[in-house]
């Protein structure tokens, strides 16, 4: 039915056609330009997966029908050739109209848009449980999963997929699809064989393989495509782009969220998500009160980038953009990073986080950050966090403690750690191999701490707090409770770690396990059973303790 659209093609002047009906050359080219509008028609629809709406046909269809009607200009014998010339000039005017000056009219309906599902937190967020921050960034875990993927039979056939951070049975994983790495490995005709995932919460965990046959992915071709599989049967929503889900049993599924545009396609509202079992092709379409717990990723990354800029940029209009710029906040642009990044808060939700600045400046502190539910699109901007180091100054204070190794920054992070604003900035080496990971403390960066092991960082990090703010009336109490303790030693495990021993020992009438490494305390590789210590720790409760003091007796 939509190719009867293509008619829009022909010479639609009544005394055109009087004038030259009789020529066959006139005839041939109104079938040639039926041909032309039919084979546009299915470019839009079939490889740009337009939707089938009248906002759409106007968009995309105002330029070329445009065109054909200035082709008219060819036939000058024909009394008023030019009447659908002078309509084509119109619609041209109108299409440049709607594409360039028409999204600046509607800055203040963009901000309100965003503006009625925004909150301002009148209070920090609620700290983050450690053992859910990701540690891991995005660039290892990659680099993990490339040599996963080299031990596959026929590994040439595929490549990695995008690669988002997850929540699978509560744990954060980085989770990446396998795709084809092109149209003749697709013709080979073997499934992608499943995807692969590594722990972001644990930085010793390797990734894992897990098989899983799809055939309708992103990088399929034809009907096997996911968005064109999607497309086939759902016409008249707008696609967005497609994430990749596991559920909690490791079963893949991608979903692909759907929504309508507002304002002659300026705003997107999403109304709701397609999940597509990559295995047999099924849809099963969810609205957004419907949609499964397993699922994060409901809002595209490139809404929540949209949704911040209008926020933080038209809050007084367009105009004020260009002039005073009262209250104007920007999202920090990064080179070669994702503007919004996943975060997941205390209840394991995730959020698309992103921090600001002002317009214009090099200022190292940021006036606000904001986080974006990724299944409701709820807006929540923090306030509290004005004056505090935004996360290209938090970058710098990890790149330098570690400058003679020539470290490169991860994605910062930032979190509510013990009650403290804390950027979580991952540092690795050359080869994109995770070296330390470093905790800086956003309202004085003197406050941080780094290890290559998660838990000594944290514990660090909590003493570091407890001795360094400890008049600051923000820091909870009993933060850090350092504890001394003598015995001797009942017990004793070493283990070799990349460039260090760690060792692992009890004390005497203690159920503790003491960890220390020997980067930090080199007498501690002569521990041995029966010899007495002197140990100061943090008493955080739990079985495994860093230490952070040691004395050996006959070693001082």
């Amino acid at each position: 039915m939509v190719y009867l659209l293509s008619l829009l093609a022909l010479t639609l002047n009544p005394f055109v056609w009087k004038t030259y009906s009789r020529s066959k050359a006139f005839l041939y080219t109104q079938l040639l330009r039926v041909m032309v509008g039919a084979f546009i028609i299915f470019v839009l629809t079939y490889f740009q997966l337009v939707d089938y709406s009248v906002q759409a046909a106007i968009k995309f269809g105002l330029f070329y029908v445009a065109l054909f009607f200035l082709g008219d200009l060819l036939y000058k014998k024909a009394k008023g050739f030019y009447y659908t010339s002078y309509l084509g000039i119109a619609m041209l005017l109108a299409s440049a109209y709607f594409q360039f000056a028409y999204p600046f009219t509607i800055a203040n309906d963009k901000y309100d848009f965003v503006a009625a599902k925004a909150t301002i937190a009148q209070n920090k967020e609620e700290s983050t449980d450690e053992q859910h921050i990701a540690v891991v960034p995005e660039k290892y875990a990659r680099y993990r999963s490339e040599k996963k993927l080299g031990e596959l039979s026929h590994a040439s056939y595929y490549d990695l997929g995008h690669s988002t951070l997850q929540k699978i049975d509560d744990h954060l994983y980085w989770v990446t699809p396998i795709e084809y790495t092109g149209f003749f490995k697709w013709m080979k005709n073997q499934p992608v064989p499943g995807f692969i995932k590594m722990s972001a919460e644990d930085e010793n965990k390797d990734a894992v393989l897990v098989k899983s046959e799809m055939t309708y992915v992103p990088s399929a071709y034809f009907n096997e495509d996911l968005k064109r599989l999607v497309r086939k049967t759902h016409k008249d929503h707008v696609l967005l782009e497609a994430s990749f889900e596991p559920d909690d049993n490791d079963k893949p599924y991608y979903v692909v969220p759907y929504g309508d545009y507002n304002k002659f396609r300026q705003i997107v509202d999403v109304k709701g998500i397609y999940i597509i079992d990559p295995a047999n092709g099924e849809i099963k379409d969810y609205k957004m009160n419907e949609i499964p717990d397993f699922i994060d990723h409901v809002i595209p990354t490139s809404v929540a980038e949209d949704w911040n800029e209008w926020y933080g940029k038209y809050i007084h209009g367009f105009w004020n953009t260009i002039f005073s710029k009262e209250d104007i906040k920007v999202p920090t642009e990064w080179e070669d990073i994702d503007e919004v990044n996943g975060v997941f808060n205390k209840d394991l939700a995730l959020n698309w986080f992103t921090d600001f600045t002002r317009p214009n400046s090099d200022s190292g502190s940021m006036v606000g950050y904001s986080l974006i539910n990724a299944r409701s699109g709820k807006l929540t901007f923090y306030e509290e966090a004005n004056g505090s180091l935004n996360g290209k100054s938090a970058i710098n204070v990890a790149e330098k403690t570690f400058r003679a190794e020539k470290y490169e920054a991860g994605t910062p992070i930032l979190y509510t750690i013990y009650g403290q604003f804390t950027w979580v900035v991952p540092l690795m080496d050359s080869n994109s191999v995770l070296r330390q990971i470093v905790l800086v403390n956003a309202k004085d960066e003197k406050i941080y701490s780094y290890s290559n092991e998660k838990s000594k960082l944290f514990n660090d990090y909590k003493y570091a707090i407890a001795t360094l703010l400890k008049d600051d009336n923000t820091v909870p109490n009993n933060i850090a409770d350092l504890k001394d303790l003598n015995g001797k030693i009942s017990y004793v495990y070493k283990s070799e770690m990349e460039g260090s021993t760690v060792v692992r020992f009890m004390v005497e009438g203690d159920k503790r396990i003491f960890q220390v490494s020997s980067n930090d305390f080199p007498y501690s590789i002569f521990l041995d059973k029966g010899m007495d210590v002197n140990v100061k720790f943090i008493d955080t409760e739990e079985t495994v303790v860093t230490v952070q003091e040691l004395v050996i007796d006959g070693f001082k």
